[in-house]
């Protein structure tokens, strides 16, 4: 076995293990990143802070495994950066398999003239001003989103779920309009929402199975049908929403809607856990609730604030976390080896966390937002250059509607609140964390 060439013993062996990397070192002449072996899924859900650990004790570039893959993590945005600038053509991003679903698949995971030409008819579709021009009122939608929870919370069996029910409400409601220009009591909201709650009725599915292909061709169908009217949706509001855009410049084909579709289902999970992660905040300290009240009574610039800061804060606090690539083919970064199928994590929560960028970085300080201009290298919550996600700048703004909106009208008392926990995807508040929501008689206190 030994004399025979590396290429036929790989084949020999599953590229999901750990046996491939260790062939591949013994024949390199770099070596594999310091670190031992260990079960990176586990020893993280048991210790949020064990990366910036071993990175302290091994260095920022260091191996370790999950339950199938071997594992490269790195950690400092600019080394991140630059790992991803030299090895880019040789990256596939991480994603679901969307191709029974999506001619060509998810996007993340394109590469060449397929990535280049759908992510820039994507990007065409994206202006946070225009879209946030024909959201109406949505602050009234969340507001009676709210104002529901608040008069229904007595009644509730499970008040964290309840919470956590209306926040994926809100999320979705707030994503159906930008995305396919849907509003509240209109039979295509009614459509798509239908549609949503099926195809990911706890939260994201990952796995694919009968129920989401179902659920994903009505979606696209009840799309279809007003892209098919007898203006093509010209005269609607879905005119102004990011796949208006695209129908009329003639770029919503299949393989673009498909994955549009699965934006809003990735999205809305994502949006409903940063306003969850918010109103967490709100509940800890209640003084900055009040000063959001404040501001909000005099109609600061959401630019300049201090809600906007706030939801900065909150990004890097808890809502920024990775970005994770596979390697297409063996790389060599910082002098060390990443074999062929290795997931490389990217860690930008690690990155946040870094003292040289943020002082009292575990402190919960949105003050830090309104003193400091924070580079690309200190602070990157949407990704890191071209692997941004698009929408980054739409999610901050939908947080700061909500933000306002809970505090201008609530006192925020949080229930039953413990550690963090690592859920499904990402890091969560306690899974018992609810509110009770209490109405302010006066604004301005």
């Amino acid at each position: 076995m030994i004399n025979e060439p590396l290429s036929k013993i790989r084949n020999l062996l599953p590229h999901r293990t750990i046996m491939y990397p260790m062939l591949r070192s013994a024949c390199s002449r770099h070596r594999l990143p310091p670190g031992e072996l260990v079960d990176i899924e586990h020893l993280e859900k048991t210790d949020r802070y064990y990366l910036l650990h071993q990175a302290s004790q091994v260095g920022p570039v260091f191996k370790a495994r999950g339950p199938d893959r071997f594992w490269v993590c790195v950690i400092g945005l600019a080394r991140c950066r630059r790992f991803l600038r030299a090895h880019a053509r040789n990256l596939q991003g991480y994603m679901h398999d969307l191709e029974p679903l999506v001619p060509k698949g998810a996007l993340r995971r394109m590469e060449g003239e397929d990535h280049k030409r759908y992510r820039r008819a994507l990007i065409s579709g994206i202006n946070a001003e225009e879209l946030f021009g024909q959201l109406g009122p949505f602050d009234d939608m969340v507001l009676n989103a709210l104002e529901h929870f608040e008069a229904s919370q007595d009644n509730v069996a499970d008040p964290a779920l309840a919470y956590s029910s209306a926040l994926t409400a809100i999320a979705t409601a707030s994503l159906v309009k930008i995305f396919f220009g849907a509003s509240a009591g209109t039979p295509l909201y009614d459509s798509l929402v239908r549609g949503y709650r099926k195809l990911g009725p706890h939260g994201l599915v990952w796995n694919l199975g009968r129920q989401q292909e179902i659920a994903f061709s009505e979606i696209r169908g009840a799309i279809n049908e007003i892209i098919g009217s007898g203006d093509g949706g010209k005269s609607s509001q879905f005119a102004n929403s990011i796949a208006g855009k695209l129908a009329a410049d003639n770029s919503l084909d299949d393989t673009l809607l498909g994955n549009l579709i699965y934006m809003v289902e990735m999205g809305r999970y994502d949006q409903a856990g940063l306003l969850r992660w918010l109103t967490k905040y709100a509940a800890t300290y209640p003084e900055f609730l009040n000063r959001l009240a404040g501001e909000a009574a005099v109609e600061t610039d959401a630019e300049v604030s201090f809600a906007r800061a706030f939801v900065l804060e909150t990004l890097r606090t808890d809502k920024s976390e990775r970005l994770t690539r596979i390697a297409q083919r063996d790389l060599v970064f910082d002098d060390y080896l990443i074999p062929r199928h290795t997931f490389v994590r990217l860690c930008l929560w690690e990155s946040h966390h870094s003292k040289e960028s943020f002082e009292r970085p575990f402190d919960f300080n949105p003050e830090r937002f309104l003193e400091t201009t924070f580079g690309g290298d200190q602070y990157s919550p949407f990704g890191l250059d071209h692997h941004r996600c698009p929408l980054g700048e739409v999610a901050i703004r939908l947080a700061i509607v909500f933000l306002r909106a809970l505090a201008t009208n609530f006192r925020v008392a949080g229930l039953s609140d413990g550690l963090p926990v690592r859920g499904a995807y990402h890091w969560e508040p306690a899974v018992d964390f609810g509110v009770r929501l209490s109405r302010r008689e006066d604004s301005s206190d």
